[in-house]
This record gives C-alpha cells, structure tokens and sequence, in this order.
C-alpha cells in the first residue's frame, strides 16, 4: 500500500512544477555550458576544420562530409530556401511581398504555343506589322431595352470616348475601336467629311502639281467655307436621332430581311424576338502598353461608368430630362473579355490559385506519410513521434524542393506557361519516397547513429540515383516537343527533380541523425501474400489478360480518343473574362479572332500596272461572300464599311450633283460622274452602290472611280479607316471570326477558309491562309500527336537504354520496363472510357508516367535480382515490396488530387488519367512483372544473365541477406565505397 501512496503521490506533482524543473535544468546546464567555453579551443576547432573535413574525406568519403556538422547543412538548407520562396510567387499579394508584379513570368500569349518558323505565327507577324492583334472585347447585355435604342447607342458612345478620347490619335492606349454606335457615329459624320473630300479631290484634279496657290484650290476653299455652313445638318461624330439611327440600321440588313455579318459581328438578336439585345465593342490596345495596366484602366472606367447617374433620355433637340439613371436603372451591364482580359487571366492568376491549394497537398501528403509510419496499418497500435520523424525526414527536404523549383524559375525570370502548375503536385507527391528510401534502411541497420547512416547511403545511395535518374529520363523527354508550354513541364520537372535528388541527399541523413529515426520490421500484410499467388499460379493468364487490354486500348482507344485543343480550357474557368467570352462565343459565333491579309493596293493611286482598285475591291468581296457561306463563321472586310456609309438619304445623289453641275466644273468631268451622281436609286445610296453600279452596267470611268475611292477613304476617319487598310493601302484585313467549338468542326472550317483564300479573284489579289487563334488551334492540334510519339518513344528507349547499362543486361532491362510500356499503352483505354480528349495537358501524361511508373518496377526487379531469381525470389520481393508499392501510389495520389481545386478545365482530366493510370502502373508492376519473371523461370529462358544468374543455376546462388536488403537497394550493391 505504501509503495501505491507513493506512486500515487508521484502522479499528482503538479504540471507547473514540472515545467519549472524543467526549466530550471536547462538553465544550468546553458549556464555550465557558457563558463566551461574557451575562446582559444573553439579558434583552434575553426582552423582546423580544413583539415578534419579532409580527414573524413579520406575515411568515410562524401556521407562523411555531408553528416559532418548536420545542424549547419540543414540549417543552410532552409535559409536558401527562404530566398527561393520569396521568388516562388507563394507571397506575391501578402504583406511579405505586395508588389503588383508576378514572382513567376508566365507567358499566356496564344502564340507561345507555336515553334518557331511556323506558318501560322510567321503570317501573325507579318499582320503585325501593321494592324495590333491585342484585342479585348466589351460584352454587352441590354435585355430592356434594344441595342439600336438611342439611349443604348449613347451610353456605348461614352464609353468608347471615356476610353478612346482622342479619335485617330495615337498617343493614347486605344488604336481603335468597333462597335455599332461607331459605325453609327462614321456614317452619321461621313456626310460633311464626303462634300469636303469631294471638294478638294476635285480641286486637286486640276492642280496636279498640289500647287496651294492654285485657283482651284483657292475656289475649293471658298466653296468649301460656304457649303459647310450646312454640315450641322447633314450629320457629325455623335449618336444623331432616333430616326435616323434606324435608317443607318436598316442599311446594314441584306435585301431578305437577314442582318449582314457586318451587323452580326458587332450585335446580335439572342433570343428572336426581333430586338437586338446583345453588342460588342471591338477594341484593339497598343502593345507596347502593359496589358495588365490597360486591362485595370478599362475596367475601373466601366465600373466608374456604371455607377455614374446621366440623364434617362434625351429628347430630339438634345436636352437631357431631369430624371438620373444608372445602367442598373437602364437595364445594360457591360463585362470587359477577349484574349487580351484571358491571357491576362492566365498570367496573373495561374499561380496564385495554385498556391492557394498547394499548402492542402502539403498536408494530405503529411497525413499519408504519418498513418503509414506510426504504425496504425502495420500493427493497430499509434506511434505519433515515430510518424512525425517520418513527416520531417521525407517531407521537409521534397517541400523545399518544390520551393527551390519555382524560385529558381522566378528569381531567373525563366518565362515559363500555365502548364507548369502542375510541376508542384508531381513534386510533392514522387519526391518523398527517395527520403524514405534511406530512413527505411536507416532504421534496420545496426550500430552507432554514424555507421547506421553511412551503411543506409551506402546501400541506397545508388538506389535512389537511379531512381533519379529514370525519372528525369521520362520527363526531359517533353523538352524534345516542338511546343514551348510542353517543354517548359519537361525542364521544370526533369529540374524539380534533380533538386529533389540533390536535397534529398543534403537534407536526409542529417534529419535522420538530429531525429534518430528507430522503426522496428514489421512482416508483409497478409493481402500481397495473397495478391502475389495470382501471377505466380496463373502468370499465362495474367499475361494474356494484359495483352487483350492492351489490344482493346490500341485498337479501339486510341481509335476513339480525339485531339482537341480547348483554348479557353487552359484559362481559369471562374474569372469573369473567361465566363463572358463563352457566352460571347454562343451568342456571336466568334471568339476565335481571326484574319486574312490580302494583298493589293485599293488606293484610287495604285499603279496603273496592277488591276484597278474597284476590281480588287470587288474581288475582297467575292471573297468575303464565300467565307460567309462557312457554318459559324463571319467575315467583314472594307466592303461592309462601304456598303454602311451613305452618300445621301433621299434615294437621289442629285443634291451632290447639283453640287457638281456648276460653271467653273470642267466639262469633260461633269460628263464623267453624272452615270455616278446623277440617277435615283431605290434605296438609300450606299458608296459601294454609287462605286459599282455604273461598272454593272457598261457605263464605268476608272478615273472617276479612283477619285470617287480617293474621296471614300478621305472620308473615314483615320481610326476606321486603319481597321481594314494598311497606311500605304497595299494590304488589307478580313476579319474572320468563329466560335469556340470542338477542334473537329473549326478544323473543318479553317480547311474551307483556307480553300477559299487559294482560288483566283478578280483583281488578281492574293490572299494569305487563315491567321489568328483557329488556325493556331489547328497548328497545334496537329502537333500534339507526333509530339507524344516522339517524347514517348524517347522516354522509353532511353530508360531501357539506362538499365541496361547499370544492370548489365539489356534482357533484364527490357523485363523491368514492360510494365511501364503496357501502362502507357493503356492510357488510350482509360481516356476513351473517361471521355478525355488529347490536349496541351494530356499529351503529356505517357512522359509522365515513364518517368513515375519504371519506379514502381525497380521495387521488384531489383530485388528479384539480388536474390538470383526463381519463383521464391519473385515470391518474396513481390510480397516484401507490395506495401512500399501501396505507400508510393497512395501518397503521389493523395499529392496529385488537391489539383482538382485548381479551377482550370484541363487540369482535372489530366489528374484524374494520371492517378488512374498510376494505380495501374503499381498493379503492373506487382501482378504483370511478377508474371513474366514466373514465366520466362518455367520456360527455362531465365529473366537475368550475368553471375547471379550462373550462380543460381549451380546451385550456389543464394546471395547474402545483408539483412533483408530493401526493395530499392542498391542496383549494385558494393561491398565498400560510398553513396556518391
């Protein structure tokens, strides 16, 4: 009873004396420390830290220098990796970092996926030369209210003057922008800008010279001061009256009542009602402007605009009502996309979602390491501190890893895409089995803490090199595509992993001897015993099994499984820009901007050695007439601009010709433009009717129709006009816009575009193909597939290549990568029951998984060989591995699904392959290896030649246990020598 009572007594000190106590022993022993220090000793320890590092050289090699002073190593391990994370992006945004520019310098220019010289990109240069091809586009919505409505009309003219203030000027961000209230606005103004170009173009007839003193000029100038007193009347730049808004309208619907694709790529009736409730306003940026900068400015004035309280209405003479609304009040929104917003999207938001959810990697993969080593599985009882030690060692040196990778992209300012956020997960999730490789073997050794660590890298040093080493092998072979997103996966990952490799030997055995890791052996679960004797009994079977899925997956799959390049799917689908122009694309069938540069000179003074300009102009409408014959697809060249601008609005160009029909108008020219001017039309007279309705029937001048194209172009505004036309106007655009749909369909399309382009025209113009994001679409759809066989067939022939040399045998290579080759062939398989199409993302995953999966075989083909082969062998390293097999795919899944938070579309299917295929890849490698090893021993062929194999065979080959030599041991273990 006494010694209870004192046992008892001993449980109830109370928790803060203890702490004290605790305390206070550490105080003296800090304190006995500090008197006992001699300042000469620890001089003298410093200088001859030369020479006791060369001494541990020569005795025990580099393990020796590396675990030498283990605080120092990790300790300079961590203080590099906090200046990796500040270059990472992981504090971009936070207080720690707040500038606005992004640590990683992500490229999501549609052209980035290109290789150099490419068709495509080489004609999107050459437009470039003289048209921008940063285009954001503003969506608007007005369900109330149609969009032709004047009050509509206005408030999208004060948009594009808040952010175009200075028409045809090109000092501010705006080079031009494309809207119905412009159109509007162009025709409404064009009346004064033509009787002023007519004017002076005909004054300039009879001064060939430009002589400013000449008498017609002069007369110009007078009749010019005198008949523009009536210009207020005939119209200006601004939205006119209701009336005549519908007249401008009116002109832009073909004879049957169905709007002109110049109409329907600038608004659309969405839901048939016969109002128009959806518009556009085009806007092109300057490129030397930062589009992050340009995208914030318009953005800020729309929310600006929005909110601001103008008159509800206007009446006809111009005056506002009292009444104030808002865009809430006037029923409109108006959201800012195109492929400016997108790309932008993609740069600046990619990695900043990924670092939301990599820290729930970090702990899923946390979470699996400590249930798989404290014990739970192996034994029901909970080692917490053994688990954590394990967390620490594995997990500390990967998580780093990741950190050095990112940050040595961002501190390089290495110009990497979207495509490389999936470098992270990867990293994360393969980079900690090289760490538990060396705990594994650290915990069975024997002896001191120094010797067990020096014995663990000895025996696994190698191991995990070449581990390694086949790793990068499937990876770098995505550098050898000729598409940059692809390449820069390959390097980031082929990279991460040599930083993996490199830490893991820096950072292990260091944590492993501050830590003092002890796990005691466990036997193998009792479900690979019994998942073993399926190969073992029935390997034909299980062969033929393999063979039959993988027939069904080549034959079938493949068959099955199409190429399809979702441009918007690697954008993040929750951004507002992104969202929009989905619904542009439904509702405008556009979205994939393109353009078809003509060449030819329009000008009325192109070189009379070409074809005359009206024949080419009629020639760009031949064209633009066939290219809108193609399903969802519009086109809009010069011509819509001329058909839109009136000359008059009574049906009659008799007001202008009684302009013309003056004494002082030679005769000879009077005589010329009368078939032009002087007749009634039964419509509005269009420019383009009055240019060729004389050509139509017989009555041509080709003088007088250059000048009439002289006054045309002088009337536009130099805005308008450089939409379409280069300054020398010798080349030109036609603006060729479709929809988002699957790659099938817009390959079709581009194929009938470019078709077109080929035929001869009037004129004799030369077309160029179809440039601009469908036809980049197709360039790239038709490399992802030869980019897969190349890499693949690269990843596969080199590893093989790899383990023959280290093994010595190129036979036993060949068994040991099988698994991993019919892995990647069932991939076909598992995307075609998955619906997963091949893209930028999935064309990548055999690479991958070369680069994963040859890990899983090593586990049983090394081991098997160390044992000298036969059936036991294969028995026991297929049972002893199973778990490692198990830990391994459990913990990169457990890495790799925190992906599906990342809200891009491309990403998920690719995760979901990739873990799918991965559980396949351990399957193979302990049922299908197993199997082949069972069948090559019963045919008597032998799975390894070399010693071990004679050995055996003499019955002499049970070679020494080494105490239970690890499933990832050493491929060649040395008696003597070190880990390097």
């Amino acid at each position: 009873m006494s010694d209870d009572s004192k046992s008892a007594g001993k449980k109830k000190i109370p928790l803060q004396n203890r702490l004290s106590s605790i305390v206070g022993h550490g105080q003296e022993k800090l304190t006995s420390r500090v008197k006992e220090w001699d300042a000469r000793k620890a001089i003298d320890a410093v200088l001859d830290a030369p020479k006791s590092l060369q001494r541990e050289w020569q005795k025990h090699g580099a393990t020796g220098i590396l675990t030498k002073f283990p605080i120092f190593v990790v300790a300079m391990c961590l203080l590099a990796t906090t200046f990796f994370v500040y270059h990472s992006g992981f504090l971009d945004g936070t207080s720690l970092k707040d500038t606005d520019e992004p640590s990683l310098k992500v490229n999501g220019d549609l052209e980035v996926y290109l290789p150099s010289g490419s068709p495509v990109k080489e004609t999107i240069k050459e437009v470039e030369q003289n048209w921008s091809t940063n285009v954001m586009i503003i969506y608007i919505d007005s369900p109330d209210k149609p969009i032709d409505d004047r009050r509509i009309l206005q408030e999208m003219s004060y948009v594009e003057k808040k952010l175009n203030p200075r028409i045809s000027d090109p000092t501010d961000d705006v080079i031009y922008a494309l809207s119905l209230s412009t159109v509007v606005k162009e025709v409404n103004s064009s009346a004064p800008r033509l009787r002023e170009a007519l004017i002076y173009q005909l004054a300039a007839e009879g001064c060939p010279d430009n002589d400013p003193d000449c008498a017609a000029l002069v007369a110009a100038g007078w009749i010019d001061d005198i008949t523009s007193n009536g210009d207020p009347i005939l119209g200006n730049y601004s939205i006119p009256s209701q009336q005549t808004i519908n007249t401008i309208v009116n002109e832009m619907y073909e004879d049957d009542g169905t709007p002109s694709p110049g109409l329907d790529k600038l608004t659309r009736d969405t839901d048939g009602d016969g109002f128009l409730d959806r518009a556009v306003i085009i806007i092109a940026v300057d490129e030397e402007k930062s589009a992050k900068e340009v995208i914030e400015q318009t953005q800020q004035i729309l929310n600006d605009i929005s909110k601001e309280e103008r008159a509800c209405s206007w009446d006809s003479n111009g005056q506002p009502s009292p009444d104030l609304c808002t865009w809430d009040d006037l029923g409109i929104s108006m959201t800012l996309t195109g492929p400016v917003p997108i790309t932008n999207a993609v740069t600046e938001f990619s990695f900043k979602l990924f670092w939301q959810i990599f820290p729930m990697a970090v702990v899923l993969v946390a979470i699996g390491l400590f249930v798989f080593h404290s014990d739970v599985l192996q034994t029901g009882s909970w080692r917490p501190i053994q688990g954590f030690k394990v967390v620490v060692i594995a997990g500390l040196p990967t998580l780093c890893s990741v950190f050095w990778t990112l940050g040595m992209m961002g501190w390089t300012d290495y110009e990497v895409t979207m495509t490389v956020i999936i470098v992270g997960p990867i990293l994360l999730a393969l980079g900690v089995s090289y760490g538990l490789h060396i705990t594994n073997r650290y915990a069975e050794e024997t002896g001191s803490k120094d010797e067990k660590i020096r014995q663990s890298l000895s025996s696994t040093g190698r191991a995990v090199f070449l581990s390694a080493v086949t790793t990068v092998i499937g990876f770098i072979s995505l550098t050898f595509t000729p598409m940059k997103p692809i390449e820069t996966v390959g390097i980031a990952l082929s990279g991460g992993i040599v930083i993996v490799y490199i830490l893991t030997m820096l950072m292990v055995p260091n944590l492993t001897l501050l830590l003092d890791l002890r796990k005691p052996k466990h036997p193998p679960l009792p479900v690979f015993e019994k998942t073993v004797q399926i190969p073992i009994k029935f390997s034909k079977a299980v062969i033929a099994f393999f063979i039959l899925m993988i027939f069904v997956s080549g034959y079938w799959g493949q068959a099955n499984v199409e190429e399809n390049i979702d441009l918007l799917g690697m954008a993040p689908e929750d951004e507002p820009s992104v969202v929009t122009m989905k619904q542009y694309s439904k509702d405008f069938n556009a979205g994939q901007v393109g353009m078809i540069l003509v060449h030819g000179d329009i000008s009325g003074d192109a070189p009379i050695t070409e074809a005359e300009p009206v024949e080419k102009l009629l020639g760009i409408s031949a064209l633009e007439d066939e290219l809108n014959t193609i399903d969802q697809t519009t086109a809009v060249s010069i011509v819509f601009l001329m058909k839109s601008v009136g000359v008059g609005v009574n049906g009659s160009g008799a007001p202008i010709w009684d302009v013309l029909n003056q004494p002082f108008f030679p005769e000879d020219l009077r005589d010329a433009f009368e078939p032009y001017i002087n007749r009634t039309y039964t419509e509005d007279l269009t420019y383009w009717e009055l240019l060729t309705s004389p050509r139509a029937n017989g009555t041509e001048n080709e003088n007088i129709e250059r000048f009439l194209l002289n006054v045309f172009y002088e009337s536009l505004t130099d805005e308008t006009r450089g939409l379409f036309i280069s300054d020398d106007y010798s080349r030109n655009l036609i603006y060729v816009d479709m929809p988002f749909v699957p790659v099938a369909e817009t390959s079709k399309a581009v194929t009938l575009v470019n078709e077109y382009t080929s035929r001869d025209y009037e004129g004799n113009i030369h077309a160029e193909d179809l440039t601009g994001v469908a036809a980049v679409a197709i360039a790239v759809n038709e490399l992802i597939v030869g980019s897969q066989w190349s890499s693949l067939g690269f990843a596969v022939i080199l590893t093989i290549m790899t383990l023959a040399i280290v093994f010595k045998d190129i036979r036993f290579s060949l068994w040991t990568t099988a698994p991993v080759i019919a892995t990647v062939a069932l991939q076909w398989l598992v995307m075609w029951r998955m619906d997963v199409s091949l893209s930028l993302v999935t064309v990548m995953i055999g690479s991958i998984l070369v680069g994963v999966g040859v890990d899983f075989s090593i586990h049983i083909a090394n081991r098997i060989r160390e044992l000298g082969g036969g059936i036991e062998a294969i028995r026991t390293s297929t049972v002893s591995t199973g778990m490692s097999l198990f830990e391994a795919a459990t913990v990169t899944t457990l890495g790799m699904v925190t992906a599906y938070q990342i809200p891009i579309p491309e990403i998920k299917p690719f995760i979901t392959v990739i873990i799918i295929l991965l559980w396949i890849a351990a399957a193979s490698a302990l049922i299908l290896l197993p199997a082949i090893f069972v069948l090559l021993d019963e045919l008597g062929i032998g799975s390894t030649g070399g010693s071990s194999s004679m050995a055996r065979k003499l019955g002499l080959g049970k070679i020494s246990n080494r105490g239970d030599i690890d499933a990832m041991d050493a491929t060649l273990i040395p008696d003597y020598g070190d880990a390097w």
